[in-house]
């Protein structure tokens, strides 16, 4: 929270002296392609942080897909420092037109991966050895547009530095829109999800949610 209060002063020599992304490269030789990026990540770690630093660092931008807080007073704040750095908020209810706009226009979307999705309008997937419903939508998305699909996080380190890395998400087997690899894709989001969590389960602020509508 209180990293977050910081992000007015955070100027691009303060974020390098603590901030360090690896495998930048991945994003660069994609930028120079001059496609439609897909950013996936979660609520890990500082998420907050690892979106804002990229803008202020790299100069890029971020189109970011966020629910709106219960409070307009309190979203519209937030959405304020969100994109102090140059980043875009876009409202999940009205996301759906922007991410084709942005992505054809070879922007960077970014979803949040981890979140509970309803039962009803959802796949089921495994993730940590129980069937949990996940957003299919990004999923559908890229089946259609077939923008590039990375997987960003960042890590705290014991002296409150931090590490952003990157991995790319093959999908290039799956060549149609069909319900199977709707499933696929989705599932294989959410493994690289899990692959993360694995590497430092403390980082992971979403456990709380995440189970509430899995199956026996």
């Amino acid at each position: 929270m209180f990293e977050f209060f910081y992000f007015p002063s955070l100027t691009k020599s303060k974020a390098e002296s603590f901030i360090k992304f690896t495998d930048l490269n991945i994003i660069t030789e994609l930028r120079h392609k001059n496609e439609g990026l897909f950013f996936l990540s979660g609520h890990y770690s500082n998420w907050e942080l690892s979106a804002f630093s990229y803008s202020v660092i790299t100069g890029g931008k971020l189109n970011i897909i966020a629910k709106k807080q219960a409070s307009k007073r309190l979203n519209k704040k937030i959405d304020e420092y969100r994109e102090l750095s140059g980043n875009e908020i876009i409202p999940i209810g009205f996301s759906l037109k922007k991410i084709y706009e942005k992505l054809s226009g070879n922007e960077i979307v970014c979803f949040l991966t981890d979140q509970s999705a309803h039962p009803d309008y959802s796949v089921y997937i495994n993730f940590f050895g129980s069937e949990v419903p996940s957003f299919s939508g990004p999923a559908k998305i890229a089946l259609k547009l077939r923008p590039k699909l990375v997987f960003g996080y960042a890590s705290r380190n014991k002296d409150f530095s931090y590490e952003i890395r990157f991995k790319r998400i093959n999908y290039d087997d799956l060549s149609g829109n069909s319900e199977n690899d709707i499933q696929a894709l989705t599932q294989r989001i959410s493994d690289c999800m899990e692959s993360v969590i694995r590497e430092n389960p403390g980082q992971w602020l979403w456990f709380h949610k995440r189970f509430k509508h899995r199956r026996a």
